[in-house]
């Protein structure tokens, strides 16, 4: 492929409520999409999911802006690339949702120049047409939950994460089990649980979850493993895993028994491939996660959780459970709890360029 142009838009899309977890609170959503444009005029689109503060990883839009601007846009229009993952050769790993942005639009123009849905460019295996949507609810009250819960059983969600800190987890958690003794439940604490809270996830250990997501606080990968030693709800691990190598590690600790796969955060589909390769290998329960993110890195997470053997639904709702107004065309749609997975070539979707315009705060272009 040679890359006649590579544009960058740095957009601001506002949200339809505060979202809130023990970490932060979120009123819009900045993000980076990348549109490259090929010699015969075809078009692929990434996005780059970082944050605009350090709060979830160390790497922010500034970083990637920067990266983008004066290194990959530019060295891309230099050379021709015969295979998205063999940019991976001078990626910086160090800022890995960059080099993922780069390479999830190189890989959707690559799947559309053969016609190919963008999982056939990367497995080589048979998916579902269909997946089960997730619901993920921030840090409510307890009547809030339930309120919500009720209602999105009502449209035919069955899996549910909570958003939880040390203070009130417990309670919420088993205020729902409850009033759910079966329903599909995990919880997320994102890093907030510190040494002196460890009775309490003790205590949420006997509920019941299908997994508990990153409770400990500025925790070393060998905290997780005496965490994982002492409870039977399986430790799924999300931030804490940047790279294979640090799933290796975590395998060789037996520090978790699931994994939250998000493309963004791990750099990439190549890499990705590589620890759903290691989960198979290992016995580890993968599933897929999302950032708040546009349709954009949604319908790719999308598509990556059609893999047969995902271990639950994933983070995975409607593009109008936080947006207004969705960049993608069709938006992410949920019918009796399920997502249809696209079929068409690269990601399957358009982007709404007037959309896209009308959310850009700046724009680049290379050529």
């Amino acid at each position: 492929m040679i890359i006649k142009k590579a544009e960058l838009f740095l957009i601001d899309m506002p949200l339809k409520f505060t979202f809130k977890t023990s970490q932060t609170r979120l009123n819009c959503r900045e993000t980076i999409i990348l549109k490259i444009t090929d010699e015969f005029g075809n078009t692929g689109y990434g996005e780059v999911v970082a944050f605009s503060d350090p709060f979830y990883t160390s790497e922010t839009l500034v970083d990637a802006k920067r990266l983008l601007l004066e290194i990959y846009l530019p060295r891309l229009l230099q050379e021709e690339i015969v295979h998205p993952f063999d940019i991976h050769a001078w990626l910086d790993k160090a800022y890995p949702m960059t080099g993922a942005g780069v390479e999830n639009a190189l890989l959707d123009l690559y799947a559309r120049r053969q016609d190919i849905p963008v999982m056939a460019a990367v497995f080589q295996e048979e998916t579902n047409t269909q997946i089960e949507a997730g619901m993920v609810l921030g840090d409510l009250d307890s009547a809030g939950l339930l309120k919500q819960i009720e209602q999105y059983l009502q449209e035919g969600y069955v899996r549910f994460k909570i958003k939880i800190k040390p203070q009130d987890g417990f309670a919420k958690l088993n205020i729902i089990r409850t009033a759910y003794p079966y329903l599909k439940l995990l919880a997320d604490a994102n890093k907030s649980f510190r040494s002196e809270h460890i009775p309490e996830l003790m205590k949420i250990d006997g509920l019941g979850l299908l997994c508990l997501e990153e409770p400990l606080a500025e925790a070393e990968l060998t905290d997780y493993q005496k965490l994982q030693a002492e409870m039977q709800t399986p430790v799924c691990l999300d931030e804490s895993i940047l790279s294979v190598a640090d799933l290796e590690k975590a395998i060789e600790l037996k520090a978790c028994r699931a994994l939250n796969i998000k493309t963004g955060r791990v750099g990439g589909l190549f890499y990705v491939r590589q620890m759903i390769e290691l989960c198979r290998k290992h016995h580890i329960y993968y599933w897929i996660g999302s950032m708040v993110e546009s349709g954009i890195s949604k319908i790719l997470h999308v598509h990556l959780a059609s893999l047969k053997d995902t271990y639950i639904p994933g983070d995975l709702s409607p593009s109008q459970r936080y947006f207004p107004q969705d960049i993608i065309r069709p938006e992410v749609t949920v019918q009796n709890g399920r997502i249809e997975v696209p079929r068409g070539p690269g990601l399957g979707i358009a982007v709404d360029e007037n959309v896209l315009a009308d959310y850009t705060v700046e724009h680049h272009i290379f050529s």
